[in-house]
């Protein structure tokens, strides 16, 4: 009887711990495209450039990505160390230059199109909290009783980030692959980087692009 007892917090357990490997990670894959009628072989070489105001960030996003792709056996390199600052380079022909040095036949541009503030109600709602009881008499068996707990309603502000990426094959100039993440109250812009870095990279080795 009391082993029954027992039993019933066990898929709470299982559902909490569910929740947080779901909240482990912020940030989503949310839309992206490619080019259908790309017939090159797969890029090698691809030359990663981060458009941000804020230089850690950028330097962050492109080190993460040229990790995620080195990953899949491909060859990659920052722009930041070739193109110390983004803005100097508003001209086609200096971008082409940069490339010819870099022998990359694809570029990656990432770029933080925006930063997004949301306010949210969370409901209130009413639990059972597990009070744990020892009874000796029956073999040092636990049970549980609950104490009952009311948490009011409140509101909560989201912080949403954004960014739009695309491939442009260095042959034709052409894009062969674009998407967008999104990620929602992040921990830190190197974990966005890293998290949105794996999405970029998978999708773009599903479409066998890489």
């Amino acid at each position: 009887m009391c082993l029954n007892k027992i039993k019933w917090w066990v898929p709470l357990i299982l559902v909490f711990l569910i929740l947080m490997m779901m909240g482990c990670a912020s940030t989503q894959l949310v839309q992206s495209w490619q080019a259908p009628s790309f017939g090159d072989n797969p890029v090698e070489k691809i030359l990663v450039l981060g458009v941000f105001e804020n230089e850690l960030n950028r330097r962050l996003y492109e080190d993460a990505v040229v990790k995620a792709l080195e990953k899949e056996n491909r060859l990659a390199i920052t722009g930041y160390s070739h193109m110390t600052h983004v803005a100097d380079y508003d001209e086609k022909e200096k971008i082409r230059t940069v490339v010819g040095k870099t022998n990359a036949d694809a570029v990656m541009i990432v770029t933080l199109v925006g930063v997004e503030k949301k306010e949210r109600y969370m409901p209130s709602r009413v639990y059972y909290e597990p009070v744990w009881r020892n009874n000796r008499e029956l073999n040092n068996y636990y049970f549980v009783s609950g104490n009952l707990d009311y948490d009011p309603g409140y509101m909560v502000t989201d912080t949403i980030v954004k960014l739009e990426i695309i491939v442009l094959s260095v042959k034709t100039e052409q894009m062969i692959w674009s998407g967008a993440t999104r990620s929602v109250n992040p921990i830190s812009g190197k974990k966005i980087a890293e998290e949105a870095a794996g999405l970029i990279v998978q999708d773009m080795k599903k479409a066998g692009f890489i």
